[in-house]
């Protein structure tokens, strides 16, 4: 009886000879068809991986006689060299189409960029230009005399606080430590206890005027918003200071320890500890400004923010 290949249809004399052959060649299992008295038996080849046939060509799909012929045919076969072109041709293309969408995407960045660039450089000419009947119109709505409501207005950085504040209330500042800056502000400009301090006014986060009272000139002028906070930054972290001196032996250790180290920081300009303060403080300033301003004052001053930047 002939035992056929099932994968190349060779013929053998005996399933031995058939086993051989696959394991060989074919790399796969052996299912021989013996006669009915020797029943079916399965040859088991050991565990290879089963692999196709090797004589196929990988590029045309030829069949050859055996590997030998396969492997001297996909040297030179033909769609294998069409095959690498078409490969080349392809990445080629996928990299125009990246290329271009780089190029589209830099293009949209540096129109974007443009725009913003175009919008500061209007919103600073505008910023740097205040007509002068407009700067004269806010100053004399803000005061009339150096006087609010028939309160005398003393500048900034001549409050002397140190001798109008009692022995209390500086201590009750300095327990604060880092926000002690923040309760002095509120204590001195907004909370309405010392009303000829109320000598700043913020009416608009967005411009970049604010307004301080000025002695030499006796009234309220408009002036650069933060060189207006850096002014009232300095000049509190000064009575801090001095308060710290005063009373350094009756504060608890660690909270001495503490206010130390705030008056350290903020007196050190690369410390940005200096400008979180400014922008609490202007915050702070702003959200109160009615407790600072009587409500026909305010709404004089905000009606006339609108117009200041022309």
């Amino acid at each position: 009886m002939d035992h056929n290949c099932k994968i190349c249809n060779k013929k053998y004399a005996s399933y031995k000879s058939l086993w051989f052959h696959n394991y060989k060649y074919h790399k796969k299992n052996v299912v021989v068809n013996l006669p009915v008295e020797e029943k079916n038996v399965v040859i088991n080849l050991p565990n290879k991986e089963i692999v196709s046939d090797n004589r196929i060509c990988k590029f045309c799909n030829k069949k050859l006689c055996d590997r030998k012929y396969r492997w001297k045919h996909e040297q030179t076969c033909k769609n294998k060299n069409n095959n690498e072109i078409d490969k080349m041709k392809l990445e080629i293309e996928q990299s125009k189409l990246e290329i271009e969408k780089t190029k589209i995407e830099t293009q949209k960045q540096l129109e974007n960029s443009k725009k913003e660039m175009e919008n500061l450089k209007n919103m600073l000419q505008k910023a740097l230009k205040i007509h002068p009947k407009t700067l004269n119109k806010i100053n004399n709505q803000l005061n009339n005399s150096g006087t609010i409501n028939n309160i005398t207005i003393i500048q900034l950085g001549h409050e002397n606080l140190s001798d109008v504040l009692s022995e209390k209330q500086k201590k009750f500042i300095l327990d604060r430590q880092a926000m002690s800056i923040n309760h002095l502000v509120d204590l001195v400009h907004v909370s309405g206890k010392y009303n000829k301090f109320k000598n700043v006014y913020i009416t608009n986060l967005q411009s970049t005027f604010a307004y301080k009272f000025d002695e030499k000139q006796n009234k309220f002028i408009a002036v650069n918003k933060n060189e207006l906070l850096t002014d009232i930054v300095d000049s509190r972290m000064y009575d801090i200071q001095k308060f710290y001196d005063e009373i350094y032996p009756e504060l608890e250790a660690r909270k001495a320890e503490q206010i130390k180290k705030f008056i350290d920081r903020m007196g050190n300009e690369e410390d940005e500890l200096k400008d979180i303060k400014k922008e609490e403080i202007k915050l702070i300033l702003y959200n109160n400004r009615d407790k600072i301003l009587a409500k026909k004052e305010l709404d004089t001053l905000v009606k006339d923010d609108k117009n200041i930047i022309i």
